[in-house]
């Protein structure tokens, strides 16, 4: 399958993901190649698990885009998303439900805040209404349990549900807060980075999405940094159950 994708100039998806520094949020991808994948074939295409994915250049308001996917084994897709016939972002995705799906990570309690950090806008670059993450709940030495909220007003989310790749932003955010903390612990004066998504292997989902306005809870640890990449392993988890886990992998700006 082939469809060309507008990335709209001033599109809701820019709000707030950064301002003067407009990216298109790497989870946003995902969305648009599911929302053509069901254009394609008709019906809903959920999302089961990410076996990986590949971002390897950052999208601006006004590109376009071209997505290249093909079938493989029953459920699973490649995709490429290329500009001017580079790539800019690929993976392999297993489709079909999600639901009640069982998953290993441990449950993460909805417990916090922390006082005495700095305020959120010190640690993240992101804002309303994309900044996902309200809280931090815990902080340890190779990581952070947050607590986290699609705002209805977040691009993210329409009628009420964003899609489960939002858990994903959200732990990236997560990842963001506690590298700001570390900057923080050393000079006293954190400073929010533009970071950068990057990759996603071996994520697995059991919900088909979020719902809006409701709080999650979102822990990530360390799992090896190799500067300028750091891996995380993530955990997204509502009502006591994980709604998501898996590893991703940021790129940090100096």
């Amino acid at each position: 399958m082939r469809a060309a994708l507008a990335i709209a100039a001033e599109g809701a998806y820019f709000e707030g993901h950064f301002p003067g520094h407009p990216i298109l949020p790497g989870v946003v991808q995902l969305m648009l190649v599911l929302e053509a994948l069901e254009r394609a074939g008709k019906q809903p295409a959920e999302l089961r698990k990410i076996v990986f994915a590949r971002l390897r250049r950052p999208v601006l308001p006004g590109e376009y885009l071209e997505l290249i996917s093909r079938p493989m084994e029953p459920g699973r897709t490649r995709f490429e998303l290329t500009r001017d016939g580079a790539v800019v972002t690929n993976g392999e995705l297993v489709l079909g439900s999600a639901q009640n799906a069982m998953l290993a990570s441990c449950v993460i309690p909805a417990a916090g805040p922390v006082t005495a950090l700095p305020p959120l806008d010190d640690l993240l670059p992101h804002r309303a209404p994309m900044r996902l993450i309200t809280a931090i709940a815990a902080e340890r030495a190779d990581g952070l349990d947050c607590l986290a909220c699609v705002p209805s007003a977040c691009a993210l989310a329409r009628n009420g549900r964003a899609s489960v790749v939002a858990g994903i932003e959200a732990a990236a955010q997560a990842a963001a807060a506690w590298e700001a903390l570390r900057r923080w612990r050393v000079s006293n004066a954190a400073g929010p980075r533009i970071g950068y998504l990057v990759a996603m292997r071996d994520v697995e989902f059991s919900a088909p999405g979020i719902p809006a306005e409701r709080a999650f809870s979102v822990r990530v640890r360390l799992e090896t940094a190799t500067p300028p990449l750091t891996y995380y392993r993530f955990t997204v988890s509502l009502d006591g159950l994980a709604l998501a886990q898996g590893l991703f992998a940021t790129f940090m700006t100096t």
